[in-house]
């Protein structure tokens, strides 16, 4: 696979990356195994003369799963002999102290179509249920009211977490719950450590790190597990411009992709890295296939191949592995109604099966587009073709997620709600596509 090339977001210096190919888990290291062996034997040597040591070690990573659990058992036996002058007695007594050693690392990712399984014809119930905010559109400063939602992230296990923007915080919600709890932001903006600033984009990374597109404040915040403070792993600055940032993802490989809109880029920033590298635009605004013009969703699906929601061109592009070009995949580059056009995409998705899910934003509606690109998408949620506070309607829906049954949450912003809307399994097998 092609390499990127390492272009700044100053674009004064190009240099090759590392290729973006996945790396598996590492095994414990056998240092590690020889120490807790080491450390079993003196133990034995304590308790008696004659000891026998049994060590078990046991490691058990499940790839599949979001659990990687190290477990060391150490167990030592001691033998004492009690001899009596008159008869000879023996008499032995066993000592056993066993240690046990247990690591357990919760590791989360993005729920997108690494996990998912898709059919090709599975449809979905176009009337929401609304999973946070108020159903009847109003704003609210409350934990179980929105103010400007934006970005959302769906973790492993059902939990939903929600970038309200105009109350400066991200919010979390337990599967089923209506009432979220704060974790990061304190619903003042300001710039200090634990503060939030219009924030725009959330993701989860493996450790269970939170990853915030702080915009207003042009940094992008990660905050550890139970930490309310912030660390800022870019900002703007003379050798990295990032500017209004209006999405974020993060891959399995915590590399995190941000869509600029001010500097009209998708960006990419490596681990420990504060300067970005150009994905794609990066040049003045523009409807060429290597320029961009207000951008703000993007991702990357399994193949490395880097989706853009091109908002102001109203079209989607897709970006090969180390391609500055996109190709469009979705719209005609311009505003319209009918199932070929998208009036200013906001976000994007993609399944198993390469099929792309637009917010249609300007048109107040979701669509699916087939890798049958030029026939056009078909329209799965609000397709009444007006946007509407009802059950089956929304308004200008900002952002879009799988989790991990399938089913689709939608941020439909201007009703300041989140919508989930369920799958719909087919009960027979789907016609062939090709």
């Amino acid at each position: 696979m092609a390499s990127y090339e390492e272009i700044y977001m100053d674009l004064n210096t190009v240099r090759p990356i590392q290729s973006m190919k996945r790396t598996g888990k590492l095994p414990p290291s056998n240092w590690t195994l020889f120490s807790k062996i080491f450390l079993g034997t003196v133990a034995a040597l304590m308790l008696g003369g004659a000891t026998a040591g049994i060590v078990l070690a046991t490691y058990i990573a499940v790839q599949d799963a979001q659990t990687t659990t190290t477990s060391t058992i150490t167990t030592t036996s001691a033998t004492t002999t009690t001899t009596t002058t008159a008869t000879t007695t023996t008499a032995t007594t066993t000592t056993s102290v066993t240690t046990t050693t247990t690591q357990t690392t919760i590791t989360f990712s993005a729920v997108g179509i690494y996990a998912l399984n898709i059919p090709t014809c599975a449809t979905w119930n176009d009337t929401g249920v609304t999973v946070s905010g108020n159903q009847n559109g109003s704003i609210g400063y409350d934990l179980s009211s929105l103010n400007v939602p934006v970005s959302i992230f769906i973790d492993n296990n059902d939990i939903l977490y929600v970038c309200d923007r105009d109350n400066s915080r991200i919010l979390k919600l337990y599967p089923n719950s209506t009432s979220a709890v704060i974790v990061a932001g304190n619903g003042t903006a300001g710039n200090e450590s634990n503060q939030l600033r219009g924030p725009k984009g959330v993701a989860i990374d493996q450790y269970g790190a939170i990853i915030v597109a702080d915009s207003d404040n042009y940094r992008i915040q990660k905050f550890l597990p139970n930490s309310t403070i912030g660390i800022t792993l870019a900002s703007n600055t003379s050798y990295n411009a990032l500017g209004q940032m209006r999405d974020l993802h993060i891959d399995v490989n915590n590399n995190i992709y941000i869509t600029d809109s001010d500097n009209n880029v998708v960006g990419k920033y490596i681990p420990y890295s504060s300067v970005g590298i150009v994905l794609g635009g990066g040049n003045p605004a523009g409807s060429r296939l290597d320029q961009l013009f207000s951008p703000f969703g993007n991702f990357m699906d399994a193949n490395n191949s880097l989706y853009v929601a091109d908002s102001g061109n109203h079209r989607v592009l897709k970006y090969l592995p180390g391609s500055l070009n996109g190709t469009i995949v979705a719209g005609n580059g311009s505003a319209g109604t009918s199932l070929y056009q998208l009036n200013v995409p906001r976000s994007i998705i993609v399944d198993n099966n390469g099929y792309i899910y637009v917010a249609d934003a300007g048109n107040n509606r979701v669509v699916k587009w087939t890798t049958n690109y030029t026939a056009g998408g078909v329209c799965i949620m609000g397709c009444t073709g007006t946007g509407g506070i009802a059950a089956n309607q929304m308004r200008a829906p900002r952002d879009l997620k799988f989790d991990r049954h399938g089913n689709i949450f939608v941020t439909d912003q201007s009703n300041q709600r989140i919508q989930k809307y369920l799958i719909q399994l087919p009960t027979s097998s789907c016609p062939s596509t090709g």
